[in-house]
């Protein structure tokens, strides 16, 4: 990796993974007991990956299968995200981290649509701006999601969902993966991928565009909460607030 794209997507990444609010307690609704401490988020002790000396990251990402193409206000369209653990122990609490970058610099996270599958079900992504306008996206899941384990020589493959809104801006898109091992409220920037271009272009046709105006604004009213909810002060579930580049 060239030290010029490190240090900016370490700044992109720095600037979307902030402290989250300590964890509270939960009513532990029916059974009477009152509240009871909501889930303990990972220690440094039990997330590890790699030993920490070697300049290559621990683990290898790869974005494949994504259509060149994506019209506004059509339905997901799939592609995959190969994780590779190179080392010799299990990598645990691994957040995949997507920077997209578009050339005109106007898309915004509310022209996104964005899921991931993880065990437990389909989650949807995290999405937030930066100053750079870039728009990052959080594999976090809510509590539901602890993160990916990658086992020990192993490989797993995400799959992701992706959808544009009817009124999102039309150009060409980069989308750059980095793989963040949360550790309790700090993160490890553990892997990155190659950039998955692709463009973003009108309906069709009339006939497409009219099926969709009937099922978009159900389809896209979930995205469009989850952005307020992050707006209103929630945060990101990974809440890095430093990422340790490894050595160039």
């Amino acid at each position: 990796m060239r030290p010029r794209k490190a240090l900016a997507l370490s700044a992109v990444l720095s600037a979307a993974l902030f402290a989250a609010p300590a964890p509270t307690a939960v009513a532990d609704v029916g059974t009477g007991g009152g509240a009871r401490p909501a889930p303990a988020l990972p220690s440094r002790a039990e997330a590890t990956c790699g030993d920490g000396k070697s300049t290559a990251f621990p683990i290898g990402a790869r974005i494949r299968g994504g259509p060149p193409v994506y019209r506004t206000g059509g339905g997901p369209q799939s592609w995959y995200l190969d994780l590779t653990n190179t080392t010799t122990s299990a990598c645990t609490a691994i957040h995949p981290v997507v920077v997209f970058t578009d050339k005109a610099r106007v898309l915004r996270p509310a022209h996104l649509r964005m899921e991931f599958d993880a065990p437990g079900g389909t989650f949807p992504v995290s999405l937030e701006g930066t100053d750079r306008d870039e728009i990052v996206a959080v594999f976090d899941g809510g509590d539901a999601f602890p993160g990916f384990t990658v086992a020990a020589g192993g490989s797993l493959t995400v799959k992701v969902g992706l959808a544009f809104a009817p009124d999102a801006p039309t150009g060409e898109v980069v989308a750059d993966a980095a793989l963040v091992q949360r550790k309790g409220d700090d993160g490890d920037w553990v892997g990155e991928s190659g950039g998955y271009r692709f463009s973003v272009e009108g309906p069709q046709d009339p006939v497409e565009a009219g099926s969709l105006a009937h099922t978009g604004p159900r389809g896209w009213a979930y995205g469009a909460g989850a952005v307020a909810a992050l707006a209103a002060g929630g945060g990101l579930l990974l809440g890095a607030r430093r990422l340790r580049t490894p050595a160039r």
